[in-house]
């Protein structure tokens, strides 16, 4: 690796790790990260006459880069995540939601509505809505650049723990501890079909390709739906669902494993 890489990377995972420090008092690049960096990392020794000037720390300092790129301390415990491109949104205990961009961890917005925990977090394809479900038993949905509420749906009764937007944002799906699933119509915001289920709803999915298909687990069973609200595969067993990419495959968690 050239020294202009090295350079490259290494200042970057320097400034990402104490991103706030620095950004506070620049200064901080000389006076407090240099002297925690890696001792084979390229900084230290090309900049090792102005550590020697420095305080020297000379037990606890890490072998090598870590893998974290940037640790966010949040005020309030985080209960819900979810990630487009660069923007990173967190449901937190204070019922709020705040954006962060993900490469400098940055708060960027602070989405406030939910009267109680937010549970589930789901981005458009599109990354310009965000849907939340909350312990408030409700479904919001956001516009991401300006956080104002674009629409409120109500009808559960119990806690909404999961959330997903159709590829086509045309429908928004939500599972509950209720036992259902609720398909709520974007355009003329209404609930359009339920599905009733034995059991609390573990998860929902909408397949990143096909507006088609919704995947759902209940009970350590996946079911397979349509936005209409009819079943289309039979059920088979599995937990934790994913979908890949381009929608064609999906994973599974059954036992001890990973159904593919």
């Amino acid at each position: 690796m050239g020294i202009s890489c090295q350079w490259v990377n290494n200042s970057r995972c320097l400034l990402l790790e104490w991103f706030d420090a620095i950004y506070s008092s620049p200064s901080q690049v000389y006076h407090l990260a240099l002297q925690f960096c890696p001792p084979s990392s390229w900084l230290c020794k090309c900049y090792s006459t102005e550590l020697s000037q420095e305080f020297k720390v000379v037990k606890g300092l890490p072998t090598e880069w870590g893998m974290c790129s940037r640790t966010v301390t949040l005020d309030h415990s985080p209960q819900a995540l979810t990630c487009w491109k660069d923007t990173i949104a967190v449901g937190l205990g204070s019922w709020d939601i705040i954006t962060l961009n993900r490469i400098t961890g940055s708060k960027t917005a602070v989405l406030s509505g939910h009267t109680g925990y937010v549970k589930s977090l789901a981005f458009s394809p599109d990354g310009i809505l965000l849907a939340s479900g909350s312990c408030d038993k409700t479904v919001k949905l956001w516009d991401v650049q300006t956080g104002g509420i674009v629409k409120t749906f109500c009808g559960h009764v119990d806690y909404v723990c999961f959330v997903s937007i159709s590829p086509d944002c045309a429908v928004v799906a939500s599972g509950s501890d209720d036992n259902t699933i609720r398909l709520w119509n974007v355009q003329m915001e209404e609930c359009q079909h339920i599905i009733e289920q034995q059991n609390y709803v573990e998860h929902v999915r909408f397949s990143p390709t096909d507006p088609q298909h919704l995947i759902s687990v209940s009970w350590f069973q996946i079911w397979h739906w349509n936005k209409n609200g009819h079943q289309i595969h039979p059920p088979h067993n599995g937990s934790c669902i994913a979908f890949s990419s381009d929608g064609t495959q999906f994973v599974s968690c059954y036992g001890a494993g990973i159904v593919i």
